[in-house]
């Protein structure tokens, strides 16, 4: 069972996937999955995914909401002032969800924590 420091990754996605371009659900889905997988890969070689990666049975994901393209990037910018490594999944042409390199919940919930679950 994961401890009180154990790696968390978050995945902020776009609902207006949903509600405004009416992208299918599994679509959707399948972004989240993609942003994730690319981001894993990218830091394959990175303590905190190798250790997050060690336990495959408790990893850990919490998936958030932004209302469009314009929030996704007011979040990426938050990311880049605070240097904290995450990977942009972007699908015809436009950013659909960022995936934020699994790192202990203290580092990056601060600034992540105004957002809400995806619903």
């Amino acid at each position: 069972m994961p401890g009180v420091d154990a790696r968390v990754m978050y995945l902020v996605l776009r609902s207006d996937l949903i509600t405004a371009l009416k992208w299918p659900l599994g679509a959707v889905v399948t972004q989240g999955a993609h942003a994730a997988t690319a981001c894993i890969w990218s830091y394959k070689d990175d303590e905190d995914v190798i250790e997050y990666m060690k336990d495959v049975n408790h990893m850990r994901k919490v998936t958030l909401q932004v209302e469009n393209e314009n929030e996704l990037k007011s979040i990426e910018k938050v990311l880049i002032d605070n240097n904290i490594d995450y990977r942009v999944w972007v699908e015809d042409d436009m950013p659909v969800c960022i995936a934020v390199k699994p790192q202990p919940r203290n580092v990056v919930h601060k600034h992540l924590r105004h957002l809400r679950l995806y619903a």
